[in-house]
């Protein structure tokens, strides 16, 4: 018995259950929550289409239609026909790919790190604010995120099968995940060719070009072959959806159509501003700093490459292609830029500095330590009111679910028809949508002219402080519910 309990205790997938169960106990924990921000489309909105059609695959209303191809939402509703269309099997259906999750950080951790730090990377990841908040919605970008680790660990240890099937994720699950695709061919190219040996080349450079053809053509036979499956996918979901709707990526008419406005002059620069602290957010910034302080202090051995095929300067190849393919949507449009955006990157980001932390000789724990705890309690992090903050890319959404149900039962109980109370995105969508009840009531939008009542929270980034102060001067708060940083208040005109 001791020696069964002995090789138990060194088993790796004994203390990789933790890991298994935290997915399992998160999603119990959330099973009853509603839709949230944009899994309001993503999610309900598209699998109500496929489940309201009889599983037949229909092109989106235009309403709900930002050109990204469905497939989330018809293995929702898939999910739905089988189990029951309720909030807890919408959650429950999210657990696949969440253990998956984390069996890939636990693979790629002992990877990048070895036997001794292997475990980190899984804490690392999952306690991130972006990670983590998608983690609690039934969100297509935590399938991304597993479809972006399998292409990695595929790419990484050379197994076709993974870097097939997580291509064929990132390509069927959205335009950014094709963008992603395309950013790791561009690695797995661009790293194929700096380890690549040209005869001659030493003596002069030029010739390179002689051998440029014969290299692409080999290489692209010998690597690429994983990528065709999704690839033909983006290819043909784009031609079926120009076929079907007369329009790709963007349509004027489309309600997302005044965020794809074209950003110019000074936009620019505040587009390059919004993306440099996106990637500084919730706790990130010590990440940077961190990577820069392991640059610094061992910055006479970094050149050697001495950590095997997945050393610094690969990594930091792939977050420079990533950061590349991502960027320029946000950079050259008005207002998308939103944190879940970067999460391949913020994922390459976690790799390349636990790689390099775990290589190094340095106090490991502590810096570890430290590091997970400062993603972790990013999730601690709340603006003032007023400023726009990504909540669905943080935990302390969380009480905005309970304190919305409590508000909501409010006016139920004073008799207040909803379309008298004004509101804001992400709560202006029926209860149908948002709870699956079968309750079709929706607030109105926010008019201040037209409003008798208005129903406010610091999730909303639609209603500015230029908005609170006419509310804090024109209306009389008749009610506030509060709790862990997270409020909603509700307004009267005052008479």
């Amino acid at each position: 018995m001791q020696e069964f309990c002995a090789v138990v205790r060194n088993n790796r997938l004994f203390h990789l259950l933790p890991f298994f169960i935290y997915p399992v106990a998160l999603t119990w924990a959330v099973q009853h929550d509603p839709f949230f921000w944009d899994t309001v489309q993503l999610a309900s909105k598209h699998a109500h289409h496929f489940y309201e059609n009889s599983l037949q695959w229909l092109p989106l209303p235009l309403e709900i239609d930002s050109g990204h191809p469905p497939v989330f939402g018809y293995y929702l509703a898939l999910v739905w026909t089988f189990l029951g269309k309720s909030l807890p099997a919408s959650h429950w259906a999210m657990l696949p790919f969440l253990i998956l999750l984390v069996w890939l950080l636990y693979r790629l951790g002992f990877r990048l790190g070895g036997e001794r730090w292997g475990f980190w990377l899984l804490p690392l990841v999952l306690l991130d604010p972006v990670m983590a908040g998608q983690s609690v919605l039934v969100s297509p970008d935590v399938v991304l995120a597993c479809g972006f680790l399998l292409a990695v660990e595929g790419i990484s240890g050379k197994n076709k099968v993974f870097t097939t099937l997580g291509i064929l994720i990132l390509c069927m699950i959205s335009v950014r995940g094709m963008m992603t695709a395309g950013a790791l061919a561009v690695w797995i190219l661009l790293e194929g060719f700096m380890g690549a040996e040209f005869p001659g080349f030493k003596k002069n450079k030029l010739q390179i070009i002689r051998f440029l053809p014969a290299y692409l053509f080999h290489f692209g036979a010998k690597n690429y072959l994983p990528f065709l499956p999704g690839f033909a996918f983006a290819a043909w979901f784009l031609w079926w959806h120009k076929e079907a709707t007369g329009w790709v990526g963007l349509h004027p008419g489309s309600p997302w159509a005044p965020t794809f406005v074209p950003a110019k002059g000074l936009e620019l620069v505040r587009n390059l501003l919004v993306i440099g602290w996106r990637w500084l957010d919730f706790g990130r910034a010590a990440e940077w700093l961190m990577l820069g302080w392991l640059i610094w202090k061992f910055r006479r051995t970094i050149a050697i490459k001495s950590y095997g095929s997945k050393n610094f300067f690969t990594l930091l190849l792939l977050l420079i292609c990533l950061i590349i393919f991502l960027s320029p949507s946000a950079l050259l449009f008005k207002n998308v830029s939103a944190h879940r955006y970067f999460l391949p990157g913020f994922l390459a980001l976690h790799l390349l500095v636990f790689h390099f932390l775990a290589r190094q000789n340095v106090r490991h724990v502590r810096l570890f330590t430290a590091l997970v705890l400062a993603m972790a309690l990013g999730n601690l992090l709340i603006y003032p009111r007023g400023v726009a903050m990504g909540w669905d890319a943080t935990l302390a959404h969380l009480p905005y679910h309970r304190l919305r149900a409590e508000a909501v039962a409010y006016l139920e109980e004073q008799d207040i028809d909803f379309q008298l109370v004004g509101s804001a995105f992400p709560n202006l969508n029926t209860g149908e949508n948002l709870l699956l009840n079968g309750n079709y009531r929706r607030f109105a939008d926010k008019d201040f002219s037209q409003n008798e009542y208005f129903f406010t929270s610091n999730v909303f980034n639609d209603v500015n402080e230029a908005d609170y102060q006419v509310l804090d001067r024109e209306w009389v708060l008749i009610k506030k519910w509060q709790q862990a940083g997270v409020w909603i208040e509700i307004y009267r005109r005052k008479r």
